[in-house]
C-alpha cells in the first residue's frame, strides 16, 4: 500500500469518526449538515481508496457521485455555519443543487465512462473526469468565497481573525488537493492535501462543539496532542509486533489511524456511555446531578437577591427532596451571619463568627464544602471517650459539627466572594445516608460560586442604583425649586392686592377681589400638583403586582375622561384583541399611565382629531442557537394625529422636568415610565414631525397565547362582554382637548 493509499483510507477513517464525534456531542441543523459533509467526503475517500485497491467500476461510480455531491453538502453547511438565514448562499445553492442533479444522472445513465475506457474513449473519459473536477473544486472555492463574505460584515476583530484562520486553511486544504490532482512534479501534494483535509475537518468539528471558532494556536495544540498520543500508541504496538517476529510495516499505519479514531471518539463516547449507566443502574443520583446543572444555570440568570435565594431553597427541598435547606447572609460589619429564609425545621438564627470561630477558621484555610461526615470520622478516628473533653484535632472537630449541627447542615456551601465569604448555603437530608460523590462536590460549589457573584453584583446594583437614585433626586430638587417659585411668586402678587394696606385695596371691587383670590386658588393646586407628582415619582413602589385585564383597565379609563371631554373635537377609537392574556400589573398605577398618556395625546391636538388606542398580544419569539427566548408580550399602543415631537426632544422625553408645555411639569413621562418598569415592561415612543405621535407600553403576559384570559372575569355588564365577543372592537369616545 503506497503513501498516497495509506492518506485516503486514513481521511476516510478520520472524516467518519469525525462525524460520529459531533453527533454524540451536538444536536441542531448545523451539526446535522456538518455530519452529511463529512460523511460525503468519507464517501469520496474510501471510493478512491477502493478503487484504488479493488479496481472495480463500482467504487469508481461511488468516487465519482461523492464527488458531484460534494458542492452541495459544501455550501449548504457553510451556509448555515456562517449566517442564521444563508440569504448570501441561496443563489449558489440553487444552482448547485441544478448541477448536482444532471451530473449524477449523467454519471448514472449508460453515457458515463467506465472504469478502463477503450483507446477511443479516453479522451471522453477524461473530458467527464475533467467537468467532475472543475465543478467540484468551483464549489469548494465558491464556500471560500461565502468565508470571505461573512468575514466583511463582521466588525468585530476577535471574530474576523478568527474566520481568516478559517479561510486560509480551507484554501491551502483545498489548494493542495488541486495541485495534487493535476498532471506534473506537484503530484506529491495530493498526499499532502488528504492529511490537511483531516485536521481542517477535525477543526471546523471542534468549533462547532464549542459554538466558536477556534484560535490557530488552541487548534495546532490540539492536533500535536493528538497526533502526539497517536504515534505513542502505534510505536509502542508497532515495537511489539516487531519484538514477537511480525513486520510492523502495515500494522504502525493501521495503529496510527486506530489510534487517531479511537481519541476523536473517546471523549465524545465516555460522556454517552457514563450517562446511560447513570441513568440506568443510578438514576436517582443522576437525577440530583441533574437538577444540579438545572439550578446553576437557572441562577446564572438572576441578578434579585430575594429570587436567588427563593431558588436556592426550593429547589433542593421540593425537586431534590433535600429535607432541610437553609440560607445566611453576612451581615453589615461582617461579625454574623443571619438566616434569610429556610425549608424544613428552622435552624439556628444568627452565626456569631467569633462564638463558632472553628467554622469559619476551617473556611479561611480551605474555602471549600465542609461536611458533617468528615468531622464524624475525625472523632471517631481520635477515638476520644464520651465523658472526656476532646482536645487538640478532635476538639476542633466537635467544635465545627457543633455549628453544623445549629444550623441542621450536613454539607456547608461557603459563597466566596473576592475577599471573604458572603454567605452560607446549607443541606441535610436526614432521609438518606448515601455521601455527596465528588462529582455532586463539584456541581454544589460551582452552584456557590455563581450564587457569589449573583450576590456582589446585586450589591453592585442596588449601589448603582441608589446613587443614580440620589442624582436625580438632586435634579429633581433643582427643578422643584423652579416650579414651587412661579406660583409663589403669583400668589404673593395676588396676595399684595388684597391686602387692606396696599393702596388701592378698599377701593376694589368683588368681582377684582374673586379674580385674585381664583389666581390664588389655582396656584395653590398647581403646587399641591407639583408637590404630588414629586413625591410620586421619589417613593418607592410597594405594590403587588397580580394578573390583570388591559382591556378592561383602558375602557374605565376612557369612562373616567368622557363626561368632562365631550365635544372638544377629539375622538378615541379603540382597537383592543379580545383574546389579549393578562399582564402582571396593578391597575391603579396603569389606570395613572394610561390617563397621562390620553391627556397628552389630546393637548397635542387643539384643533382637534382622533387618538387610537390599540391592544395586541406579542407572541414570544423563538430560541435560536439554544438561547433563552423572549416572553409573550401585551402591548398597548396610544396614537394621537398632533404635530409630532422633534427627535432631539424625544432622547429627553422620559427626564423628570423636562416638558414642551408651557405649563406643564415634566413630571408626567417619567412618573409613567417609572410605574411601567416597576411592572416589568417598557415604554417607549415613535414620532416624526409632522406625523403624530406613538407611546407603545409593552407588559410582560402571564398566560401563553393558547390559554383562555381571564380579563372577562372581573365585574363588567353582561352588554360588555357580548359586545367584546368580536376580534376586535372600534368603539369612539368624545374626550376634550383641555387637561390639567
Amino acid at each position: 500500500m503506497n503513501i498516497g493509499a495509506q492518506s485516503g483510507l486514513l481521511a476516510a477513517i478520520v472524516a467518519v469518526a469525525v462525524a460520529i464525534s459531533v453527533l454524540l456531542r451536538s444536536r441542531g441543523l448545523v451539526s446535522a449538515l456538518f455530519t452529511a459533509f463529512a460523511a460525503n467526503l468519507f464517501l469520496h475517500y474510501m471510493g478512491a481508496f477502493l478503487y484504488n485497491l479493488a479496481g472495480y467500476d463500482f467504487w469508481l461510480q461511488v468516487d465519482r457521485i461523492a464527488a458531484a455531491l460534494l458542492p452541495v453538502t459544501s455550501l449548504l453547511f457553510y451556509g448555515y455555519f456562517l449566517w442564521r438565514d444563508p440569504e448570501p448562499a441561496r443563489r449558489y445553492l440553487q444552482a448547485a443543487y441544478l448541477c448536482t442533479a444532471l451530473l449524477v444522472v449523467f454519471l448514472l445513465s449508460p453515457w458515463s465512462p467506465s472504469a478502463e475506457p477503450s483507446e477511443s474513449m479516453r479522451t471522453y473519459a477524461m473530458i467527464t473526469t475533467a467537468v467532475v473536477l472543475i465543478y467540484v473544486f468551483l464549489g469548494l472555492y465558491l464556500c471560500a468565497h461565502l468565508i470571505y463574505l461573512r468575514y466583511k460584515e463582521l466588525e468585530s476583530q476577535r471574530e474576523r481573525k478568527r474566520l481568516r484562520y478559517l479561510l486560509v486553511f480551507h484554501l491551502v486544504a483545498v489548494s493542495f488537493v488541486l495541485l495534487g490532482m493535476l498532471p506534473g512534479p506537484l503530484g506529491f501534494l495530493r498526499t499532502w492535501g488528504d492529511l490537511v483535509s483531516v485536521f481542517f475537518l477535525y477543526f471546523v468539528s471542534q468549533s462547532l462543539l464549542k459554538y466558536r471558532l477556534l484560535d490557530l494556536q488552541e487548534l495546532l495544540g490540539r492536533t500535536l496532542v493528538l497526533t502526539a498520543v497517536a504515534l505513542i500508541l502505534a510505536t509502542v504496538f508497532g515495537v511489539l509486533v516487531f519484538w514477537a517476529g511480525g513486520s510492523p510495516e502495515i500494522s504502525l499505519f493501521h495503529t496510527f489511524v486506530a489510534s487517531i479514531v479511537i481519541l476523536i471518539l473517546f471523549e465524545p463516547l465516555r460522556d454517552k456511555l457514563e450517562g446511560s449507566a447513570s441513568r440506568m443502574l443510578f438514576r436517582e443520583r443522576f437525577e440530583l446531578r441533574r437538577k444540579m446543572e438545572d439550578l446553576r444555570r437557572e441562577i446564572a440568570n438572576i441578578i434579585s437577591l430575594e429570587r436567588m435565594a427563593r431558588v436556592l431553597l426550593d429547589t433542593p427541598y421540593d425537586r431534590m427532596r433535600i429535607s432541610h435547606v437553609s440560607f445566611y447572609l453576612l451581615e453589615p460589619g461582617g461579625a454574623s451571619y443571619r438566616l434569610q429564609d429556610h425549608r424544613g425545621q428552622k435552624p439556628i438564627e444568627r452565626i456569631d463568627v467569633a462564638a463558632h470561630r472553628a467554622l469559619f477558621e476551617q473556611l479561611r484555610k480551605s474555602p471549600t464544602v465542609v461536611l458533617a461526615e468528615n468531622f464524624e470520622r475525625q472523632l471517631a478516628d481520635h477515638g476520644a471517650p464520651a465523658d472526656l473533653e476532646p482536645a487538640g484535632d478532635a476538639k476542633r472537630a466537635r467544635q465545627v459539627l457543633d455549628t453544623l449541627h445549629a444550623m441542621l447542615a450536613g454539607i456547608c456551601i461557603p459563597l466566596v466572594g473576592s475577599d471573604e465569604i458572603l454567605g452560607l448555603w446549607n443541606l441535610h437530608d436526614e432521609n438518606t445516608l448515601e455521601s455527596y460523590s465528588t462529582e455532586e462536590i463539584a456541581l454544589l460549589m460551582a452552584i456557590g460560586e455563581q450564587a457569589a457573584i449573583n450576590i456582589e453584583n446585586s450589591r453592585m446594583f442596588e449601589k448603582i442604583r441608589e446613587r443614580d437614585r440620589l442624582a436625580v433626586l438632586g435634579e429633581m430638587a433643582a427643578g422643584l425649586a423652579h416650579e414651587i417659585r412661579n406660583p409663589l411668586g403669583a400668589i404673593k402678587g395676588a396676595a399684595q392686592y388684597l391686602d387692606p394696606a396696599a393702596k388701592g385695596a378698599n377701593g376694589m371691587s368683588n368681582e377684582e377681589a374673586a379674580e385674585f383670590l381664583q389666581i390664588i386658588i389655582e396656584e395653590v393646586d398647581r403646587l399641591n400638583r407639583v408637590v404630588n407628582q414629586f413625591l410620586d415619582y421619589a417613593r418607592p413602589f410597594q405594590d403587588t403586582l397580580v394578573p390583570t385585564d388591559v382591556n378592561r383597565v383602558i375602557k374605565q379609563t376612557v369612562r373616567l375622561l368622557a363626561p368632562g371631554l365631550e365635544g372638544k373635537g377629539i375622538q378615541i377609537e379603540m382597537s383592543l384583541d379580545s383574546e389579549l392574556p393578562p399582564a402582571q400589573a396593578n391597575d391603579e398605577q396603569l389606570t395613572q399611565v394610561f390617563l397621562n398618556l390620553l391627556h397628552n395625546a389630546a393637548e397635542a391636538m387643539p384643533e382637534g382629531g382622533r387618538i387610537i388606542v390599540c391592544t395586541r398580544h406579542i407572541q414570544p419569539m423563538p430560541a435560536p442557537w439554544g438561547r433563552p427566548g423572549r416572553h409573550a408580550t401585551v402591548q398597548v399602543e396610544i396614537s394621537d394625529q398632533g404635530p409630532g415631537i422633534a427627535p432631539e426632544a424625544q432622547e429627553r422625553i422620559f427626564l423628570p422636568f423636562f416638558t414642551t408645555k408651557e405649563r406643564g411639569t415634566g413630571l408626567g413621562l417619567a412618573i409613567s415610565e417609572r410605574i411601567v418598569q416597576h411592572q416589568g415592561g417598557e415604554i417607549r415612543v415613535r414620532s416624526r414631525p409632522g406625523e403624530g405621535t406613538s407611546f407603545l407600553v409593552d407588559l410582560p403576559a402571564t398566560v401563553s397565547a393558547d390559554e383562555k384570559p381571564i380579563g372577562e372575569l372581573s365585574a363588567e355588564p353582561a352588554t360588555e362582554d357580548r359586545e367584546d365577543a368580536g376580534p376586535a372592537h372600534d368603539l369612539s369616545f368624545p374626550v376634550s382637548r383641555d387637561t390639567d
